[in-house]
Formats: structure tokens, C-alpha cells, sequence
């Protein structure tokens, strides 16, 4: 056993040495000025071309005449080509750009798979290289004629899912800091095409870091990413740490806004539980203490039908207490005493079976402090 533990230590301390040597990568592309512009040399599908280097540019762009000549030569294929879009100019005219995939990119050794590029109809049209690269390759910036790739990606695709795992296992590690490390190679690497997922564990770490602004970039730029597909489920996960953090950062306002959406994305009866009690706490904080109580009810029914569903004695979820809480709150603040102890009691007997002994007897206070209040607000009456 303690041979076991000693390799997985020497394990997870060569994972943070690459990690550490891959984070310090660096490399310095001589760029060739013509023109007033700069040129860098890359090789594309196995044809060696160069590129005007344009940070402006969303994408990579060919002209036609480059379009065609690669096509009569093998370096495209017809499957290579994926429809059409349609470009602005700067006259205000539309014209419509072919969509090629460039099946491999290589810019000073390092190679960047399946880079979107648009056609452009015109047989001059300078080689643009874009955003789609760019970002892909790490972080840039220009020294002279130099382009400089800091932290550069110096990983095959394959590398990358080698290096995501490695994340994955980290994190269920709860080694937080040292996950993010990885995250942020992946994310690095494929830009705005990586997996919105990917962020999303990113703001996961920060938040267990106690980094709340990070997180929060990183859960929007995750709802950036999906653009609205909702990849198995994400947005509601998404929008349940928004309603949270903007909670805890007491923008009571905001943190209703992301309930709502939370709500929206809700499937399952678990699901709908939580975006409930969201909501019942979101309004309990804006102090409109009907909604509240109409929330936590929402809540409350909704678990009890998940306990009978189930077959269960009891129903261990966090949700479920706190509606019961912010119910004998609402009630509370309305004078309505005797209904806040009717709801502190069932709280107290939906906690009976909590395994969690910490959050047991938190709870238990909260309900038994409550209780007492209005006990003794009842007397004094």
C-alpha cells in the first residue's frame, strides 16, 4: 500500500512538472515585412504558404485563386468545402464566401487541426491569418520582426485529451489550483472551440479557490461558447452558480435574472427543486416575501413528490432544508408567527435523517433559533 501511494504522489508531482514546463513554453517566428505588413510562413495541408499576420481578422482567409490552385493539387478535397457565408465590406456591400476546413495548419512546428477559413472571390485577396489560429496558439505578442507564442500549444489533439483527463482526475482530486492549471492549457489551446464544459469546470476551481470575479468570466465565456445549444444540459449548471455568486456578492437584482434562467433550463424534478430554491432565496433577499414563500412551497412540494416517487423515508438534498428556511423567514418578517413554526417544525423533521452531521446541527440551530423567536414574539403578545 504505501508503495501504491508513494507512485501515485510521484504521479501527480510529474503531472505538475509538465504542467510547469508546458506553461513557460515559448517560441519566437521570424516574420517577413512586405509591404508595410508582416508575413508569417506556415504550412497548410502540407503546402507551404505565407500569411499576412492580422490580429483584426476573425478568421483565416484565401483568395480564390489560392482556393482553386489547392484544390487542382490535392491539398483540398471537395468534402474540404462546407457552404457558403456571407461577408460586410467596407462599402457596405454583401458578398458571399465559400467555408473550406483546412484539415492542418502548421506555424513553427507547432500544428493546429481543423481551422475554419473563408474563400474570399477575389483572385488578389491577400492570405489573412485570423483569430481562429491565433487564438488557438496560445498567448502572442510582437517583438520587432518577431511574432512571440508565450505558453505556446505545443500539443497534438490527442495531447490535449490526455491533458483534459489529467484536469478531470485533479479536480475530482479537489486539487483545485493545479486542475486549473490544465483547464487552462485545453482552453488555451482550442480558444473560443473549446468545449463550453471546459469553462465551466475552470469556474468551478476559482470558486472552490474563492475567487468569485474568475469564476464568473468563466461561466459567461461558457455561455458564450454553447451559443444557445445547451450541450447536455450545461446552462442549467451554468446559471445555478451565476444565481449563487451573484447572491453572495449581494446583487440580489442579478442573482433573480439568473434564478429565472435557471428555472428555464430545469428538466428533471431535482433540477426544478433547485432553480425553486433559488428563486425563493433571490426574492427572500429582495424582500418581496410573498414570492418567497410561493417559491420554497414550490420547492417543498416538488421534493416531496420526488420522496414519494422514490419510495423514500427521507430526502437528503440541501434544497429541501433551505426552502423550509426561507419559508419560516418570510413568514416571519409578515408577523405571521404561527405559520413560521408550523415551517421551522417541518424543517426540523425533514433534517432528522441528514447524514452530514456538520450541516445537521447547523440547521438544527437555525430551525430551533427560529422557533424560539417566534415563541417568544407569540408570549410577549
Amino acid at each position: 500500500m504505501l508503495i501504491e501511494n508513494d507512485m501515485k504522489h510521484l504521479y501527480v508531482f510529474l503531472i505538475i512538472l509538465l504542467g510547469s514546463l508546458c506553461m513557460n513554453a515559448e517560441v519566437r517566428i521570424h516574420m517577413e515585412k512586405e509591404a508595410g505588413v508582416y508575413k508569417v510562413p506556415c504550412v497548410v495541408n502540407g503546402l507551404k504558404m505565407k500569411f499576412i499576420f492580422d490580429t483584426g481578422a476573425a478568421n483565416v482567409s484565401i483568395s480564390s485563386t489560392y482556393a482553386e490552385m489547392m484544390l487542382e493539387n490535392g491539398y483540398l478535397v471537395e468534402s474540404d468545402f462546407k457552404g457558403t457565408t456571407q461577408s460586410i465590406l467596407a462599402d457596405g456591400s454583401v458578398v458571399d464566401n465559400a467555408v473550406v476546413n483546412l484539415r492542418n495548419v502548421e506555424i513553427a512546428g507547432q500544428t493546429i487541426e481543423n481551422v475554419t477559413a473563408l474563400v474570399v472571390p477575389s483572385q488578389n485577396a491577400p492570405l489573412l491569418l485570423g483569430q481562429s489560429v491565433i487564438q488557438r496558439l496560445g498567448k502572442v505578442s510582437i517583438d520587432g520582426d518577431y511574432l512571440v507564442i508565450h505558453n505556446a500549444n505545443i500539443y497534438s489533439e490527442d495531447e490535449i485529451a490526455d491533458i483534459y483527463e489529467k484536469a478531470e482526475e485533479l479536480f475530482q482530486n479537489k486539487v483545485h489550483s493545479e486542475a486549473l492549471k490544465y483547464y487552462q492549457i485545453v482552453y488555451e489551446f482550442w480558444g473560443d472551440n473549446t468545449d463550453p464544459w471546459v469553462l465551466y469546470s475552470m469556474g468551478m476551481c476559482y470558486s472552490n479557490l474563492k475567487n468569485r470575479d474568475s469564476a464568473m468570466q468563466c461561466y459567461l465565456k461558457a455561455i458564450e461558447l454553447d451559443d444557445g445549444e445547451n450541450d447536455n444540459g450545461i446552462l442549467f449548471y451554468i446559471y445555478s452558480k451565476l444565481s449563487l455568486l451573484t447572491s453572495l456578492k449581494k446583487e440580489y437584482n442579478k442573482s433573480l435574472e439568473y434564478s429565472m434562467l435557471n428555472l428555464k433550463y430545469a428538466t428533471t424534478d431535482t433540477e426544478k427543486a433547485e432553480a425553486y430554491n433559488h428563486l425563493a432565496g433571490a426574492y427572500n433577499n429582495l424582500e418581496k416575501l410573498p414570492e418567497s414563500i410561493t417559491y420554497a412551497n414550490k420547492c417543498i412540494e416538488t421534493c416531496r413528490l420526488i420522496l414519494k416517487k422514490r419510495k423514500l423515508k427521507s430526502y437528503e438534498a440541501d434544497d429541501y432544508i433551505y426552502s423550509f428556511l426561507y419559508k419560516g423567514w418570510s413568514l416571519e418578517e409578515l408577523n405571521r408567527k404561527e405559520d413560521a413554526i408550523d415551517a421551522y417544525t417541518d424543517g426540523k423533521k425533514a433534517l432528522e435523517n441528514y447524514k452530514d452531521e456538520h450541516f445537521y446541527q447547523d440547521y438544527l440551530n437555525l430551525f430551533n433559533n427560529g422557533l424560539a423567536r417566534c415563541y417568544k414574539a407569540l408570549t410577549n403578545y
